[in-house]
């Protein structure tokens, strides 16, 4: 395909998105013009703007418009443009014109990542997929599809992406500074030492050049903490904005050291490529991307390390969590700013500028014939529209059925009796969820991502860590809305489309293994906040985070965002066990 041709195909089909999410978000509300809601039928959206977009649709169970690319129209004509929608809705997203400018930005650099992934996609097969590392098929996916406009980026330039996105697969060598230990935060495993870590990143040649250097600069282990920090990083932000703590020789530059790493999709995380099997590295990178600056919270930081091992305890403990292990972060530094510290208002970004942690990586859990992949890869489809569940299911030798039964039971159920047993959510959207597959089939489930996307109840008392507490009723979409709605949603809707599966009996299959599992822990309905965590109740909230960006823009924040609400849903798991007629 040429140029032109790929960048309208992506151009068209973020109408499509847009359409599908704006609908499910309630901000666009399409009229059907003749046939039934869930199969393929005609649809018109008249805009306050006077334009009208056609297209044709079906709805999903969770109520949003699955639009076929190539039946859209715009006034009758075939739609040239992204950013012309986004003009032509304006009124609906409610956004003014400065919002809408900078969403326009965030647009742009979006396209442009796609395009890249486009480039890489054409020529593999999800059948060839199968047999890749969950790091390589990182590389070719399109990231959260909630999210409109899911590689912002805001802040990199074309360059910066070329060499930084993960579409590129560019390998990453890390800068290295000493930071003065009463500049920082930090906690490390209780069997580690920081010279344990260093040989993470380190060959045992590359290590003793390291000390020799530190030592020939009186930089010794008592003072400093050694810490890797991103190219883009170094030279956009802290060369800069540390300059003071270098001068004083609080900070000290100690210029490239070790092994070659490879960004995951999430961009702040990084896997080593030479040896899969030592920890991976997250950093910061002071850009939007997708609803939040990505820096790394120092609150978190110390606690690290001992809230992972305290949760891999309580795994080892219960039977129900037999197939669930944790990726622990065993180190974490972050480096205060001097001045930036002192302003208790400042927005958030200012106060996240320079950290490091270090997690175990997936490879460091698999034994021989086991993959490691984020639920996110699972509604991958190739360029000839086949899907990659699909290609797993096939080769795994199991009925849809069969293998669907195995992640409900390894991966949902895990995740469903940490908020009911111990009042624990993990926001489990689609790259927080490590599936162990062997044989292709899910196994195992592996929770990684504790720096606040870990929280626990108002009321538990499983952990005794500081962590955010929810009520029970909000830490519930920790897996409604973070897993069933922005990973379960996709994943049915790509098996109906690609693979014959309905949805209907897709989420019968779910029903039937949380009812199970109910029953086989009557005590979980005996819970005083058993109704606010009831995944079986007829009605579920209704969470929305694309119209947050709408209303309250790209301005700076002391907070991260938080999501809105909108109308309640009809729960297509209660919908499919008790009225649908389904037959499993």
């Amino acid at each position: 395909m040429s140029f032109r041709a790929d960048w309208q195909k992506l151009n068209i089909e973020m109408i499509a998105k847009s359409l599908q999410e704006l609908s499910y978000e309630q901000v666009l509300v399409a009229r059907r013009l003749s046939g039934s809601a869930d199969q393929l039928a005609p649809y018109e959206l008249s805009l306050a703007s006077g334009v009208s977009y056609q297209f044709q649709a079906w709805t999903g169970i969770w109520t949003d418009l699955k639009v076929q690319i190539s039946s859209i129209r715009r006034n009758g004509e075939v739609p040239t443009s992204a950013g012309q929608f986004f003009i032509d809705i304006q009124k609906e997203t409610g956004m003014d014109d400065i919002i809408l400018a900078n969403f326009l930005e965030e647009m742009h650099n979006t396209l442009y990542a796609d395009q890249a992934v486009l480039e890489r996609s054409l020529t593999v097969t999800a059948e060839e997929m199968t047999a890749w590392p969950g790091e390589k098929i990182q590389s070719v996916l399109k990231g959260h599809p909630k999210l409109l406009l899911n590689k912002g980026r805001i802040g990199w330039s074309a360059a910066d992406q070329d060499l930084y996105g993960p579409e590129k697969e560019n390998p990453v060598q890390f800068l290295w500074l000493a930071a003065h230990k009463s500049l920082c935060l930090s906690g490390i495993a209780a069997d580690l030492s920081f010279d344990d870590i260093l040989r993470e990143s380190f060959s045992d040649q590359v290590f003793k050049e390291f000390k020799a250097e530190t030592a020939r600069r009186e930089l010794y282990d008592q003072d400093y903490f050694f810490i890797p920090v991103h190219p883009w990083q170094w030279q956009r932000y802290l060369k800069i904005q540390f300059a003071a703590d270098l001068a004083s020789g609080k900070l000290h530059f100690l210029g490239a050291y070790g092994d070659l790493y490879l960004p995951q999709i999430s961009l702040r995380t990084f896997s080593n490529i030479a040896r899969p099997e030592k920890m991976d590295i997250k950093l910061p990178l002071t850009i939007l991307n997708t609803s939040a600056i990505r820096g790394i919270p120092g609150k978190y930081m110390a606690q690290g390390p001992s809230l992972s091992a305290d949760l891999t305890r309580l795994c080892r403990q219960d039977a129900d969590l037999a197939s669930t292990e944790v990726l622990e972060e065993k180190a974490g530094v972050s480096v205060k700013h001097h001045l930036y510290s002192q302003v208790a208002g400042a927005p958030y970004r200012y106060q996240e500028l320079l950290g490091v942690l270090w997690r175990q990586s997936s490879a460091s859990k698999l034994h021989p014939g086991e993959l490691a992949i984020i639920a996110g890869s699972l509604f991958h489809r190739d360029a000839q529209g086949n899907s990659l569940i699909g290609a797993y299911i096939r080769q795994s030798g199991l009925s849809q059925k069969e293998w669907l039964r195995a992640y409900f039971r390894n991966v949902v159920l895990p995740l469903y009796h940490l908020q009911a047993q111990y009042g624990l959510g993990l926001v489990a959207h689609g790259q927080n969820v490590v599936i162990r597959l062997k044989g292709l089939v899910p196994t195992g489930l592996l929770l990684k991502d504790f720096q606040g996307d870990l929280r626990m109840t108002t009321t538990s008392t499983a952990l005794s860590h500081d962590l955010t507490r929810l009520p029970a009723n909000y830490l519930i979409h920790d897996l409604v809305t973070g897993h069933f709605v922005t990973v379960l949603r996709f994943i049915s809707e790509t098996l109906k489309e690609c693979d014959g599966l309905s949805e209907e009996v897709f989420y019968a299959i779910l029903g039937t293994e949380l009812k199970n599992y109910l029953e086989e822990h009557p005590h979980v309905a005996k819970l005083p906040h058993f109704n606010d965590i009831n995944i079986l109740a007829p009605e579920l909230l209704r969470v929305l985070v694309n119209k947050v960006r709408f209303k309250i823009g790209y301005a700076d924040s002391a907070e991260r965002p938080v999501p809105m609400l909108g109308e309640n849903l009809k729960n297509p798991i209660y919908y499919s066990l008790n009225h649908s007629g389904v037959i499993l």
